[in-house]
């Protein structure tokens, strides 16, 4: 299914945090987990060549908008041959909003990012190593009670509502993190929350933004 070129406006929500999130904290979108090192990033608009991917990483995350949308097979080409030689086990794409061939031309979108070298992961899971990666859009999520369990990671391209958001979250994922609980969850889509985690007591949310990193 084609991911929606924006949240709903039904589905914007009001930008204030819950009581029970912890203080915004800066931080590095390298962690550890089930003893593999995990590096994610989004929203690089096609400046992908100015990320350092560190050489310890065993799992590489794009949240997507890795190019801009202007449709041109040149640029995903060079996203892909950049994304492929970077050190990694496994590398996952998801797309976001700046990905337009996965609205009008999915088969080709999907065609072209399915390959050995990477796993496309949209509206689907995914097992590696012991670890279980989800990433779900507003189109699957309104199949709430079908959305699997035992996620350690889920990734989306758009944030929930309410976190790291300001004020353009999406309440069905929002639901979906909810239902799912997974131990992270990655997401990027708002620039100026990038490199940002909130934490609850059983959910820890990333934004891997880049942009304003790139832009400095």
């Amino acid at each position: 299914d084609a991911l929606p070129i924006s949240p709903p406006l039904s589905q914007r929500g009001g930008g204030k945090y819950p009581k029970d999130l912890q203080k915004k904290l800066k931080t590095p979108t390298l962690f550890h987990f089930k003893g593999h090192n995990i590096f994610a990033f989004s929203d690089t608009h096609g400046r992908h060549r100015q990320i350092t991917v560190p050489q310890q990483t065993d799992i590489l995350i794009c949240a997507g908008d890795a190019v801009e949308d202007n449709l041109d097979p040149a640029d995903y080409q060079d996203f892909l041959a950049w994304y492929k030689k970077q050190p990694a086990k496994l590398r996952l794409f998801i797309p976001g909003n700046h990905e337009l061939s996965f609205d009008i031309a999915p088969l080709w979108a999907e065609t072209l990012f399915k390959t050995e070298d990477i796993v496309l992961l949209h509206n689907g899971i995914f097992s590696f190593h012991g670890i279980n990666f989800a990433s779900v859009t507003e189109d699957i999520t309104n199949a709430l009670g079908m959305l699997p369990k035992n996620i350690d990671i889920l990734i989306t391209h758009y944030p929930p509502w309410g976190i790291l958001d300001e004020s353009f979250g999406s309440n069905l994922i929002r639901q979906a993190v909810e239902v799912m609980k997974p131990h992270y969850h990655i997401f990027g889509h708002i620039h100026k929350e990038g490199m940002k985690t909130i934490e609850t007591n059983s959910t820890k949310y990333i934004n891997v933004s880049h942009n304003n990193i790139l832009n400095k």
